[in-house]
């Protein structure tokens, strides 16, 4: 299962806090951690339901108690209500709390820790976080994706990672994976793990140089999905130019059906030089791609691409018609040049891979067919 309190206490930090009410919470789970000083405040509008996640940990000075105890058992009362899975407080302004506080949480098992003045709130995110994002490592390390990938991993052993992730899954799932040479996958992961509001809506994992990005939602339509994805993606600020590739989305016992379909978007996406919005956008890569390693596979695209593969100005023509879907006066303002020099490049493709009586249809369609698989190739081989 995913963090619990109890797990929060065996930490650096947890040794130095100590229980004081709400003992049977402490199999709560943990996702996040919160600092909740100014947000339970009357005078301050701010909404702690939307702005904080559920499952959080959260640590508090009691600072907008501090002239008015009540509020201690109000901010509690709506901890317990949106989800928060604990609090721990250092004593500063209150060393002890109003015997109502500890009756409530007694009732409710909602934990309360009082914690050491050393104790800073710095210390206490970096554990949490880590521990965290350790636990998601664990359960879904670069070997079990490799596991979905492959199509090979089990019913129970994808069961144990939708309950063992930190991320809460609601019915309907997509993923993300996005890769690219301006991608500081390092730097991104670390921040996302410190994103504040996010954690109920998706979870993001290291693969290979690139990111994992698993989205839920309680609507199974793509644009839901899409704008969770934005969001993560302006919040962490991934570059715009990376190569990315979306699954559809699928319910959550779906997940490694969702792996799988948005590392084929992915590589399609590498292979045509253009990102698809989602798996069924990807066509024919969606028959080409399982069929990379066939022998006949690797067989057409040399044939028909060693042909010319020596004379960089057919290739980048043959490279430039495909992706713009075949408009050679699109093509040919890419490449800044004349439509009649596309049209004589693809002549001499013609020629040298004896392609002479085919239709512009069937050149187009067998051009991209052998790049996708070249492409493809390189990147997987």
């Amino acid at each position: 299962m995913a963090l619990t309190v109890k797990d929060i206490l065996e930490l650096p930090c947890g040794q130095k806090m100590t229980l004081i009410a709400g003992g049977g919470g402490l199999n709560r789970p943990v996702v996040t951690v919160e600092i909740a000083d100014y947000e339970f405040d009357p005078d301050v509008n701010y909404d702690a339901s939307a702005g904080m996640d559920t499952n959080g940990f959260i640590i508090t000075s009691f600072l907008f108690a501090k002239n008015d105890p009540s509020l201690i058992l109000k901010s509690i009362k709506q901890m317990q209500e949106n989800g928060m899975s604990c609090v721990a407080f250092k004593r500063i302004i209150y060393t002890e709390l109003p015997t109502e506080v500890i009756a409530f949480a007694d009732k409710n098992d909602f934990p309360v820790f009082t914690m050491e003045n050393d104790l800073w709130f710095e210390n206490i995110i970096f554990d949490i976080m880590y521990a965290v994002q350790f636990d998601d490592k664990v359960y879904l390390s670069e070997e079990k994706i490799d596991s979905m990938l492959s199509g090979t991993m089990t019913r129970s052993e994808l069961d144990i990672i939708l309950k063992g992730i930190s991320l809460k899954l609601r019915p309907y799932v997509s993923v993300t994976y996005v890769s690219g040479d301006s991608l500081d996958a390092g730097r991104i992961l670390r921040s996302f793990y410190l994103l504040k509001g996010f954690h109920s809506k998706g979870l993001m994992i290291r693969y290979g140089d690139g990111l994992f990005l698993i989205t839920t939602s309680t609507r199974k339509d793509h644009k839901s999905h899409a704008l969770i994805r934005q969001e993560a993606f302006e919040l962490l600020g991934i570059p715009e130019d990376v190569s990315m590739g979306m699954s559809d989305v699928r319910h959550n016992t779906s997940l490694d059906r969702a792996f799988r379909e948005s590392r084929q978007c992915w590589f399609a996406s590498v292979a045509v030089e253009k990102n698809f919005d989602h798996f069924g956008q990807i066509g024919i890569c969606r028959v080409l791609l399982p069929a990379l390693k066939e022998e006949e596979s690797v067989a057409f695209a040399k044939e028909i691409l060693v042909a010319f593969a020596d004379k960089s100005d057919l290739l980048e023509t043959a490279s430039e018609y495909v992706s713009t879907g075949g408009d050679i006066a699109k093509a040919a303002a890419s490449l800044h040049c004349h439509q009649n020099t596309i049209r004589y490049r693809l002549g001499r493709i013609r020629e040298l891979t004896g392609l002479q009586d085919v239709t512009d249809s069937e050149l187009y369609l067998q051009l991209k067919t052998a790049l996708i698989i070249d492409r493809a190739r390189a990147m997987i081989l």
